[in-house]
């Protein structure tokens, strides 16, 4: 069974009782998801998508990646996400 909880105000983890499933960390003042990590074993599988949305439900807006983003960070905002306008042309 996982788990959601916010911490600080701009942080949002998943876990389970065995482990961090993945966290998001958010900047609302920038509207910018600054990180975003899901523990390799549990990709795949919707957690990145549940935490992002979670993080957005947290801080109220619509959030995009700031800079850098990694390759696989650009994957997931372009192919999983289907957001392809959300990342930041800087």
């Amino acid at each position: 069974m996982e788990t959601i909880e916010v911490k600080n105000g701009d942080t949002v983890i998943v876990k389970n009782e065995n482990t961090t499933i993945g966290y998001a960390t958010f900047d609302s003042r920038k509207q910018e998801l600054t990180y975003l990590f899901v523990n390799p074993a549990f990709r795949r599988k919707g957690y990145g998508k549940l935490l992002k949305e979670k993080a957005e439900q947290t801080s109220g807006c619509s959030l995009s990646p700031s800079d850098p983003i990694s390759p696989l960070g650009q994957k997931f905002f372009n192919i999983t996400m289907g957001h392809s306008s959300e990342i930041r042309k800087r």
